[in-house]
């Protein structure tokens, strides 16, 4: 995997496009509070990560190239996990 994109917003449904379209292997982490989410390009996840090892763990055993924090504004504790991973 070439990218994971913390997501759940429509600037990351867009980079999500924009980087399948050039070719990335793209998988787009959503919390999984909206019963049908919108369509995302590449690879979807739906669901938390389990905290901050939790979210460690999962980047070690998928070695992401990148990780993008595209969340909501008002989702400090994925931004913090995020950070703190």
């Amino acid at each position: 995997m070439d990218v994971l994109i913390l997501g759940g917003t429509a600037l990351a449904r867009t980079l999500a496009g924009l980087l399948v379209e050039q070719g990335l292997d793209v998988t787009t982490s959503l919390a999984g509070r909206t019963k049908a989410p919108r369509a995302v390009p590449g690879a979807v996840r739906i669901g938390g990560f389990g905290g901050p090892d939790g979210l460690a763990a999962w980047l070690v055993e998928n070695r992401p190239g990148c990780v993008v924090n595209a969340v909501h504004p008002f989702a400090a504790a994925m931004s913090a996990s995020a950070a703190a991973a």
